[in-house]
């Protein structure tokens, strides 16, 4: 009975510590769709009847100065590809003279069943704002970040 029990408490103990391993990485640096760096912030990004079709995940690469962004579909809503964007651009954007793709905006966009991105900016000192898009069938969530994570 003593020899069962021991057998019980390794496999909790075992559980427990792979659960702490699961959860451990998503937290603090990584390297996540794509993006290096450490995660900001991420942001609901919700339809207007209040479905969560998808998240902003924003990082940041210190040594590099540049900021990453992908818009992840929430598990329900990945099941089929559908359309999905994300843009994202700093303060030194404007449209009509200083439109430099890869620096100070990015973009991505299309049927995909995940994701879309990871997209990148140079935003060292800078402010970031973000746009996502997620449909699912003939439903639309939209998120505007508006400017985040300056400095």
């Amino acid at each position: 009975m003593t020899r069962f029990r021991k057998v019980l408490a390794l496999g909790a103990a075992s559980l427990a510590a792979g659960a702490i391993t699961v959860v451990a990485p998503g937290s603090a640096s990584a390297a996540e769709y794509g993006c290096a760096g450490t995660l900001l912030d991420t942001y609901a990004v919700k339809s207007a009847v209040g479905n969560t079709l998808s998240h902003i995940r924003l990082y940041y690469n210190a040594g590099t100065g540049y900021n990453c962004a992908v818009n992840v579909k929430t598990a329900y809503y990945s099941q089929f590809k559908h359309d999905i964007s994300i843009f994202m651009h700093n303060e030194d954007f404007t449209e009509d003279d200083n439109n430099r793709p890869g620096y100070n905006n990015d973009s991505d966009g299309g049927k995909f069943q995940y994701y879309a991105g990871p997209i990148k900016v140079y935003a060292k000192g800078k402010c970031v704002s973000i746009t996502a898009i997620t449909y699912y069938y003939d439903e639309m969530a939209h998120k505007y970040t508006g400017p985040v994570h300056c400095g």
